[in-house]
């Protein structure tokens, strides 16, 4: 754990063996930040780029009525808008939110032997993994922050290895995500003169991935990323926040410096727009650059991802093209767009720039 002058190897002990930065906050204890952890000014928030609480807010929709003209406006707005709303009156009972966050923080409150049994690579389940920051062995900083990844359970055997503080909260909660997410997306596509039939479910929601993240207390959040900017590579995410702890901030606008709070909402979900769904739409919908950071106390959060089967060709649809409109992206299959995204670290929305036709 230490090298020869008896400092600590923060990589080796973090990412080689595999303890995550939950690892180094627990044994190590650090009372400042790890230069491995220090992001460049650049990529930092300050007073002077965040707007001021309540300048910008991100719009609470009550879906209790899908039904209701109201809430396909609403939606459909924000989706073209700001990128990001809130939704209550979903259905999912507050005491299942929280005992969702509660599982959250039991698996990282495991031990760390029994937690380095999911380590990506290794992991003893193939529906379930975890790691540290996003790409640890390629970027030249690492984000505080380690994940769980969980992939929709088809079968009652897809789960059988995930560990009990937690495998009951996920399979439920994903199965009170899905219809949720289905009705999101089916008023997205009629906006855009699309019906949602069975191929259509398959490029937009036909993977359901759910991460608990989790941000351990940080000594130096100022100078700290939890997860660097990046814009969401699928269709939707339907974050479950901490219930008391804030750290998400969205940019204000697609090429402003300005970005803003996106605080929790009690018991509500938020919700924000994919790549894959600006694509689609051809920039009538809206996938937003965000990032986190970390605290002095430790948060959880919760995003399920709803995206494409690797192999849907993803372009725009021909409904969007339909006035005559010219295509802004290029086709391309889902996997190999997911490959880029994967393969390097966190850097805003290049992916998705590469393969904007430049007129």
């Amino acid at each position: 754990m230490a090298d020869r002058n008896g400092a600590v190897d923060v990589t080796e002990f973090v990412v080689n063996q595999r303890n995550g930065v939950k690892g180094l906050v627990d044994v190590v204890s650090p009372k400042s930040l790890p230069p491995q952890y220090v992001q460049p000014p650049e990529e930092l928030l300050s007073a002077g780029n965040i707007l001021a609480p309540g300048s910008s807010p991100v719009n609470v929709i009550d879906v209790s009525d899908w039904t209701d003209p109201r809430v396909a406006e609403e939606i459909c707005e924000a989706a073209s808008t700001r990128g990001f709303f809130q939704i209550v009156g979903h259905g999912i009972p507050a005491e299942e939110l929280h005992a969702l966050r509660a599982a959250a923080r039991g698996f990282f409150g495991l031990a760390a032997e029994e937690r380095k049994r999911y380590w990506r690579g290794d992991s003893v389940s193939e529906t379930m993994w975890m790691t540290t920051s996003f790409n640890p062995y390629e970027e030249q900083v690492l984000e505080w922050r380690d994940f769980v990844k969980f992939e929709y359970p088809e079968t009652e055997d897809s789960a059988a290895t995930w560990p009990s503080v937690c495998k009951e909260q996920v399979i439920e909660h994903f199965k009170r995500i899905r219809p949720i997410a289905k009705k999101m997306l089916s008023i997205l596509m009629i906006k855009l003169n699309s019906n949602m039939d069975d191929d259509q479910e398959r490029t937009l929601m036909g993977t359901l991935r759910m991460n608990f993240n989790y941000y351990p207390e940080c000594p130096n959040p100022e100078l700290a990323a939890g997860v660097g900017r990046h814009s969401d590579i699928n269709t939707l995410t339907i974050l479950l926040q901490d219930d008391v702890v804030g750290g998400l901030y969205a940019r204000a606008t697609e090429h402003g410096d300005k970005w803003i709070q996106v605080p929790p909402v009690e018991d509500a979900l938020l919700v924000n727009i994919g790549d894959v769904l600006q694509i689609l739409s051809n920039d009538r919908y809206r996938s937003v650059e965000h990032r986190v950071t970390p605290n002095r106390v430790s948060r959880v959060s919760i995003p399920v991802f709803c995206g494409p089967v690797n192999d849907s060709v993803i372009e725009p649809l021909r409904e969007a093209l339909e006035k005559g409109e010219m295509p802004r992206y290029k086709k391309i299959v889902y996997s190999d767009y997911l490959k880029s995204f994967f393969g390097k670290p966190h850097d805003g929305k290049r992916t998705m720039e590469s393969i904007r036709i430049v007129s």
